[in-house]
């Protein structure tokens, strides 16, 4: 004789005793508030991260960005001379005082270039105060805020300090 098999004793047993459609209703189950709730948090990191990747995968890094006090710099190759674009559309630059010589700071960009920036009487030079093209020292960060013309020469509107040190070539 053969020993009795649990599986097929299970295949021989009907599914439900009665209706199963009111047996499918009496077993229902809704989803808990935790089980939604989590699911919502999943979908919102996935999309901020989607949104992040996106973004990255896009964004044009030759494009003006906004600089301190509303004002626009360019953050692309040429630092401020741009190539190709519309005039006034590429902005000062963004670099670390190498010096200054009367009126004109030479700015090191993180590329390794260096801008000369032209001032004038009408230019601003903050340095985490209002303050003078003296107060300016090499090795100091700035955000140089201006006009760039067609010799890569920035005319400066504006010169500010940046507490931050910058990357990659200082």
């Amino acid at each position: 004789m053969s020993e009795p098999n649990p599986q097929e004793d299970l295949l021989n047993r009907p599914v439900a005793t009665g209706d199963l459609t009111t047996e499918l209703k009496a077993n229902k189950r809704s989803m808990s508030k935790l089980t939604i709730g989590l699911a919502v948090a999943v979908v919102v990191v996935a999309a901020f991260f989607g949104g992040i990747a996106t973004h990255a995968a896009i964004a044009d890094d030759n494009q003006p960005v906004a600089g301190p006090g509303g004002g626009r710099f360019f953050n692309g190759p040429g630092g401020g001379g741009g190539q190709g674009g519309p005039q006034g559309a590429n902005r000062g630059t963004i670099g670390t005082v190498e010096k200054v010589e009367g009126t004109d700071v030479y700015v090191k960009r993180p590329d390794g270039s260096t801008v000369k920036v032209t001032t004038s009487d009408s230019t601003e030079v903050r340095v985490n105060k209002e303050g003078a093209l003296s107060d300016l020292a090499q090795g100091q960060t700035v955000v140089v805020q201006g006009e760039a013309g067609q010799d890569g020469t920035v005319k400066a509107e504006t010169i500010s300090q940046s507490p931050a040190r910058l990357g990659g070539g200082g």
